[in-house]
């Protein structure tokens, strides 16, 4: 049975979705406090030609889980925490947690808890054409 409230905290930038993140000087994401509804006109602006960039390079999106309609889901838990966890060392880790406006309904928070939030900030959402495949700057 589908867990509806579960938030995916690495969402593709779509209308409705939620702003939660913007990618630093650092090349890490500052966590929103409050997350901004992506409306039809900011989701136009950033798709214009003056953006420059695939929103998913730069910003963080939240939306809802949609477990086994998603690339990521390995039949039971979104394969991406995971992945990024192996993936990084230790010492990128982030000590401190940062803000954050989803993590009661977060889907990585409820599998891998605190862990999920040491790393969240590091990584980055990015499509890839039609491609679906995730990849991750982790800092470093």
């Amino acid at each position: 049975m589908k867990d509806e409230s579960k938030t995916c905290p690495s969402s593709r930038f779509s209308k409705g979705a939620y702003l939660i993140g913007i990618k630093n000087e650092q090349e890490e994401m500052d966590m929103l406090a409050t997350p901004v509804k992506i409306t039809a006109e900011l989701y136009g602006q950033m798709h214009s030609s003056a953006a420059g960039t695939k929103p998913e390079k730069t910003l963080r999106v939240a939306n809802k889980c949609v477990e086994s309609g998603c690339k990521q889901w390995t039949g039971t838990k979104c394969g991406v925490i995971d992945n990024v966890l192996q993936s990084i060392e230790e010492k990128y880790l982030k000590d401190q947690l940062p803000e954050c406006a989803i993590r009661s309904t977060c889907r990585w928070y409820a599998q891998r808890n605190i862990e999920a939030c040491r790393a969240c900030s590091l990584v980055t959402t990015y499509v890839e054409h039609s491609d679906e495949n995730r990849f991750f700057n982790l800092g470093g």
